[in-house]
């Protein structure tokens, strides 16, 4: 009786540790949870403020400090603070994740890091304390990064673009001219696809127009493109949104307005008897600023206070987001260094020849462009006019001719944001 009686104080010790054993175990989950989150949130701002783009000796110098600083809570960079707010979303046995620490990893410029750790302490025990052991510590760390790809070998592709094609050719830059273009130069090197007068663009304003019949495009110009929305229908949001009537009415405007499913890829070739052609038809001034309304929940033309996101230092890096009035998610509303905005959108380059000519009073657009980049716009409002729109150059990405192999980024943005696992 007496070898019964240990044997089963011995199995409910056992068992009681197990309870205590599980309880840290599922703790330790949830505390990588959210270091995960909150690494993945941080590296959404190397991308969303430019900093990928942005290469040594660009005027203006962008101060890594601004973007990320290794440190403890409670530091105001922009990754950081997006990294503290995403981690107190998720809980650790009840209670909002802290971060302890947080390490930023410059040393590839266009593939900057996060590091974030994550620490629960006083994690009560209820069966361990007959050992004296009445609390527990668990940690967790996450590495994320921001990778551009530019020149390297890795292939490029991306749904989610908007059908405005944009000469390679900044506003203003120096450095050598894109012929193409007279007066302007090059957003990337399409020999290469590296990134182009070392990033200086980013952060700089760029108003744009649609190119209408023959005319030759400038910089500032972009021609609008035909993009099959079948059989993957855009996503689109619901008509109620500010200034989303017109949602079916016509597929330029929802691919616009909406997410286009449709992917583009690096090298690929937009023209005639392609998948993707231009087009200069008059009349699509109203639809350009309708699609793009909705897009940024703007309820006008001519003003950055018509309800959308706010972008801040516009002529400077890095770029920061504030949350607008009819932003769709009400948390984010006046909210600064918010990581993702609607108004952010993915637009191809090419190289900037004329591709469409008039004769005889008839538009052709019968010459082939190639993707050589990808630019990355925060549209920051609509004007009146034939199809205008101002926004802020918020990051590039270039096409090497050589690349191959399995595809990345095959989501909407062209700076993909990814977990590092050691």
């Amino acid at each position: 009786m007496i070898i019964i009686a240990l044997a089963m104080v011995s199995l409910l010790a056992m068992a009681a540790l197990a309870i205590d054993v599980t309880t840290l175990y599922v703790a330790q989950g949830e505390a990588q949870n959210a270091a995960d989150a909150a690494a993945l949130a941080g590296a959404k701002m190397f991308a969303t403020s430019g900093f990928t783009s942005v290469q040594a000796g660009a005027p203006p110098p962008i101060v890594q400090n601004d973007v990320c600083q290794s440190s403890g809570p409670g530091s105001t960079a922009a990754a950081n603070k997006q990294a503290e707010a995403a981690a107190a979303q998720n809980k650790v046995v009840g209670q909002p994740a802290a971060i302890q620490t947080v390490a930023c990893d410059f040393s590839q410029p266009a593939n900057p890091r996060i590091t974030v750790t994550i620490q629960r302490t006083a994690l009560p025990t209820f069966f361990a304390r007959v050992l004296n052991r009445t609390s527990s510590t668990v940690t967790a760390s996450a590495t994320a990064e921001a990778y551009n790809a530019s020149g390297s070998a890795v292939q490029i592709e991306m749904s989610g673009v908007k059908p405005w094609l944009v000469p390679n050719c900044p506003p203003s830059n120096t450095g050598a001219p894109n012929a193409n273009c007279p007066g302007n130069f090059f957003y990337v090197d399409a020999a290469n696809g590296n990134i182009a007068n070392t990033g200086s663009f980013v952060g700089q304003m760029i108003t744009l127009s649609r190119v209408t019949g023959g005319n030759t495009p400038a910089a500032d110009n972009f021609y609008a493109m035909s993009v099959p929305i079948t059989p993957d229908a855009p996503v689109c949001p619901s008509t109620n949104p500010v200034e989303c009537d017109d949602v079916g009415t016509d597929p330029y405007h929802d691919n616009i307005a909406c997410s286009s499913r449709y992917k583009f890829s690096c090298g690929q070739t937009i023209g005639p008897g392609q998948d993707v052609t231009v087009f200069t038809t008059t009349g699509y001034g109203v639809v350009t600023r309708q699609g793009t309304r909705c897009l940024i929940h703007a309820s006008g033309d001519d003003s950055v206070n018509r309800g959308q996101d706010q972008f801040d230092g516009i002529g400077s890096v890095p770029v920061t987001i504030t949350g607008g009035a009819n932003n769709p998610n009400a948390a984010l509303r006046s909210t600064r260094n918010i990581s993702r905005s609607d108004s952010v959108v993915t637009v191809p380059i090419y190289d900037g020849r004329k591709l469409c000519f008039t004769s005889g009073g008839v538009t052709t657009c019968n010459q082939n462009a190639t993707i050589v980049g990808f630019l990355q716009l925060g549209i920051t409002e609509t004007l009146t006019g034939p199809s205008r729109l101002r926004g802020v150059i918020v990051n590039a990405i270039g096409c090497n001719p050589g690349a191959g192999g399995n595809p990345i980024s095959s989501g909407v943005a062209p700076i993909p944001v990814r977990l590092i696992h050691n």
